[in-house]
């Protein structure tokens, strides 16, 4: 009995694998569509997957009216945070 289920069990992984690759190379291919992406990929360290990811979370690059509004959307921004005499380092949020 327990040899069904496993052998049934790694059928559906199978199975899930392929259909996993099919939707990878599917947003690949949409992610190539985007004008931004080959610009994002000219950033050195930036491959085809971290370009798909960061199209992907921006969404529409047209919703950030100056690139600082992307980058503390992307929470990337220097932020100081200082009070009265105190002035820890500056952190990254």
């Amino acid at each position: 009995m327990s040899i069904i289920v496993i052998s049934l069990a790694y059928q559906m992984l199978l199975q899930y694998q392929e259909h996993l690759s099919k939707l990878e190379k599917v947003i690949d291919a949409l992610a190539r569509t985007f004008e931004e992406y080959e610009l994002i990929q000219s950033i050195p360290g930036i491959g085809e997957k971290i370009a798909t990811t960061i199209i992907s979370e921006m969404g529409n690059i047209d919703q950030f009216k100056y690139p600082k509004k992307l980058v503390a959307y992307a929470g990337i921004d220097p932020s100081v945070f200082e009070s009265a005499s105190l002035k820890p380092p500056s952190i990254v949020s």
